[in-house]
């Protein structure tokens, strides 16, 4: 799988994500096994997606980052970014992941309303 597969998985994993989560909200279960589940994939997919990427940029891996960026992904990532590019890149891939972040958003909204108007 390459990096760009990935990216698309996280995003179909996010709108699944928001049709599970309006579901259960409309249901009112407050605890399923999905939330779990879903940070278990997501946290799959954003290293497997980092170990593609740091092979491309030729990156040497760090094992604090590689626990940042399962653990806490929102700080790691844009470390990673600025630290793997050259400069002159590294605010447009700072800018990619923003847009990135946004989609992921609006993905799991997507999936919100998808479940709306299905029932």
């Amino acid at each position: 799988m390459t990096a760009r597969q990935t990216l698309a998985l996280l995003v179909a994993a996010t709108f699944v994500f928001g049709v599970v989560d309006a579901r259960e909200v409309e249901r009112g279960i407050q605890a399923g096994g999905w939330g779990i589940l879903c940070t278990v994939l997501f946290s799959f997919l954003s290293f497997y997606w980092y170990r593609l990427d740091s092979e491309t940029h030729r990156y040497r891996r760090t094992p604090l980052l590689n626990v940042g960026i399962v653990m806490l992904a929102i700080v790691a990532v844009p470390y990673y970014l600025v630290r793997s590019r050259p400069a002159g890149r590294r605010g447009p891939a700072l800018l990619r992941l923003a847009g990135f972040c946004a989609l992921l958003a609006g993905a799991g909204v997507g999936g919100g309303i998808f479940y709306a108007l299905m029932t």
